[in-house]
C-alpha cells in the first residue's frame, strides 16, 4: 500500500509543478495567480504539504 501513496504523492508534486508554471490552480474553481495570490499560495501550500505527506505514510508494521 506504501507505493500507492508514493505514486499519489509524485501526481500530486507534478500537480503542484503544474500550477506553478501555468500561474492557476483548480480547486472549486479556476484561482489565478494574478486576480488572487492569497488564495493561490494557499491553495498550491495546501497540495504541496499533502503530496510531502503521502511519502511519510505509515504502513502498520514494525
Amino acid at each position: 500500500m506504501t507505493i500507492f501513496w508514493r505514486m499519489v504523492g509524485i501526481l500530486l508534486l507534478a500537480w503542484v509543478g503544474w500550477d506553478l508554471y501555468h500561474g492557476y490552480t483548480l480547486l472549486t474553481d479556476f484561482i489565478y495567480r494574478d486576480q488572487e495570490p492569497v488564495k493561490y499560495w494557499a491553495v498550491l501550500g495546501i497540495w504541496f504539504i499533502l503530496a510531502v505527506s503521502c511519502f511519510f505514510s505509515w504502513d502498520g508494521k514494525k
